[in-house]
């Protein structure tokens, strides 16, 4: 078999990892300029709070993605993977109930730290309710991970830096300027949108923007976590995070964003920070929440591989190999991801 892969994000690069795997012919076009996977603050969290719940299938996607990541670590020559708990801080007494009600049940207890003193104690004056600790998080160093994937590629002469060209596409037969393919895979993100023949998924265009900020004062060993997040990225400097705009493909760092967060960083702590650097990505997001895969109902031979939203560096691993096993050895996707949930 033999792939076109359009789209050098995160969901790009790992199919074409899987295909390296696999020994299966493939080439990936990407223009050389995602700024979404690039500036994503690459936390891989198993909770969503407020309910105190599970990720979806994370018992699957947090293992798999580990171990991934790791092998990537190994094969492009770096260290991208690094796991940290997360520290919540409770949004409300709610929020605290629920965790005590979930942390002793087997199927959490790989992610919540059962509460003692010293989650009640910790040394923040924003501990109004209390503070729990998620363990198996982690963050993968999305900067320099995806600019890594493309120099791996592109020595392996399996990078076309360039614009897709859609008009250059047959998706009868299958080629790309004249080239045939057995599938051509579409990760593009948000610029899914603009695809002619996957326009009608209800992909969206969410734009977030993340500060970085130096803040010595604030302990390095953990992740804080309330109304945002601040990721510890080593010498006293953090990620901060991040807004939500949905329906624009704008990817300009803005002033109100910059007060959001900083506005936002105040429920977690009074420590003093000075911001270092502001980035502005567009989130590929999907109504239900849920990734969209699969192939084009009238053109089998077109595929997409998108919508993997803020839980996009955890679930891609998995994903990614589903689907590819979907495509070579006629698998079936998990039906919360496939496409075919939706009617065209």
């Amino acid at each position: 078999m033999k792939l076109l892969i359009i789209g050098g994000g995160i969901a790009g690069t790992t199919l074409a990892q899987h295909c390296i795997d696999k020994v299966l012919d493939f080439r990936l076009v990407e223009k050389g300029s995602n700024e979404c996977s690039q500036m994503a603050a690459g936390i891989i969290n198993p909770m969503v709070f407020r309910r105190v719940n599970g990720s979806w299938r994370v018992d699957e996607m947090l293992p798999f993605a580990r171990d991934f990541y790791r092998r990537m670590g190994t094969r492009l020559g770096g260290s991208f993977y690094e796991e940290i708990p997360i520290r919540r801080l409770f949004a409300s007494e709610q929020e605290a109930g629920y965790w005590k009600q979930k942390q002793d049940l087997p199927v959490y207890s790989d992610y919540l730290k059962p509460l003692d003193e010293a989650d009640a104690q910790f040394p923040s004056e924003k501990n109004t309710f209390g503070t729990g600790l998620v363990l198996g998080s982690a963050i993968v160093k999305a900067a320099n991970y995806i600019p890594a994937q493309w120099s791996w590629l592109e020595q392996e002469r399996k990078l076309d830096r360039s614009t897709i060209d859609y008009s250059a596409i047959d998706p009868v037969a299958g080629t790309y300027k004249g080239e045939a393919f057995d599938c051509i895979v579409f990760a593009e993100g948000h610029n899914g949108r603009a695809n002619p023949w996957f326009n009608y998924l209800p992909l969206q265009a969410t734009k977030g923007e993340l500060l970085t900020i130096a803040a010595p004062t604030i302990s390095q060993s953990e992740s804080l976590n309330r109304k945002c997040f601040l990721f510890p990225l080593g010498n006293g400097q953090f990620r901060a995070g991040s807004t939500y705009v949905w329906d624009t493909d704008d990817t300009t760092a803005t002033t109100e964003g910059r007060e959001a967060i900083v506005q936002n960083i105040g429920s977690v702590t009074n420590e003093p920070f000075t911001i270092v650097d502001q980035q502005a990505g567009v989130r590929p997001t999907v109504t239900d929440r849920r990734p969209l895969l699969g192939r084009h109902p009238e053109f089998p031979k077109l595929v997409i591989a998108n919508g993997l939203g803020t839980k996009g560096f955890m679930m891609a691993p998995l994903l990614m190999q589903e689907l590819l096993e979907h495509l070579t050895e006629g698998k079936t996707l998990h039906p919360e991801a496939d496409i075919t949930r939706f009617t065209k």
